[in-house]
C-alpha cells in the first residue's frame, strides 16, 4: 500500500490472519499483457515450514492460472467491512463546524509471488482443508466424504490450484483513530442504527476497537 497514514497501519500479524479468515473471499491481481487482471476467490492462509502462503483455486478454463505457472508476482486484497460516514455523527460539528464526510473501511493486502499446482493430492487435501475451515460453524457441517468418491475426483480436474507466496502483508484499518472519543462514540451511534449491514459490521469494528482501546 503506497499511502496508509501511519494511524490507520495495521501491521500486527495475528489481526491481518483474522481478518483474511473471516473475510474469506480475495481479489486476486496479476498484470497481463501490461494490463492489471483480477480474479475474486476464496483463500485461505496457511504455513509451510516458517512461510505464509495463501491457497486457492480457479477453474481450467480460466486463463489467469497460465500466468502463475511461468511465474508472476500477485496481490490478494481482502476487502473487509466499510461504511460512509455522516458528518452530523460528530458531536464536533455542533462546536465549530469542522467536519466532512468521509468513508471508514478494512482492508488487508497480501503481495508475492504466485505459483500454480496441479497435484492431485494437494488439490485434495486443499480443497478438505477450505471446506473444514467454512464448515466450521454450521450446525451439521459438511465435508468432501459426504459426496460419491468419483464426482468429487470428477470436480477436482476442472480445477487448478494457487499459492500465494506472502512476502509483504499489511493492512489498513480506517476507524476515525484520528478523532477525539466522543465523535468516535458518535460514528459508532450512527452506524449501528442504520438499516444497512455494512454500516453496523463497522460499527461493531469500532466498537471493539474502543474495548481494546480501553484495556
Amino acid at each position: 500500500m503506497s499511502y496508509p497514514p501511519r494511524a490507520f497501519r495495521e501491521t500486527r500479524e495475528h489481526v491481518l490472519l483474522a481478518a483474511v479468515a473471516e473475510i474469506g473471499l480475495a481479489s486476486l491481481v496479476v498484470v497481463r499483457d501490461g494490463m492489471p487482471e483480477a480474479v475474486s476467490l476464496p483463500m485461505i492462509a496457511t504455513r509451510e515450514g516458517e512461510a505464509l502462503v495463501l491457497e486457492g483455486h480457479v477453474a481450467r478454463a480460466n486463463p489467469l492460472w497460465r500466468l502463475a505457472e511461468g511465474g508472476t508476482a500477485a496481490l490478494a486484497i481482502f476487502q473487509g467491512p466499510h461504511a460512509y460516514v455522516h458528518p452530523g455523527w460528530y458531536p464536533t460539528k455542533r462546536d465549530h463546524g469542522k467536519v466532512v464526510p468521509t468513508w471508514n473501511y478494512v482492508v488487508v493486502q497480501a503481495q508475492g509471488a504466485l505459483s500454480v499446482t496441479h497435484d492431485p493430492d494437494w488439490l485434495a487435501a486443499h480443497l478438505a482443508r477450505l471446506t473444514q475451515v467454512k464448515e466450521a460453524g454450521q450446525a451439521s457441517p459438511w465435508s468432501m466424504d459426504d459426496a460419491p468418491a468419483d464426482f468429487i475426483q470428477g470436480l477436482q480436474r476442472g480445477i487448478v490450484g494457487l499459492t500465494l507466496h506472502v512476502a509483504r502483508l499489511e493492512g489498513v484499518w480506517k476507524i476515525a483513530q484520528h478523532h477525539p472519543e466522543p465523535n468516535r462514540r458518535g460514528v459508532i451511534d450512527g452506524l449501528a442504527a442504520s438499516e444497512m449491514p455494512g454500516d453496523r459490521a463497522m460499527a461493531a469494528v469500532m466498537d471493539q476497537a474502543e474495548r481494546d482501546r480501553a484495556g
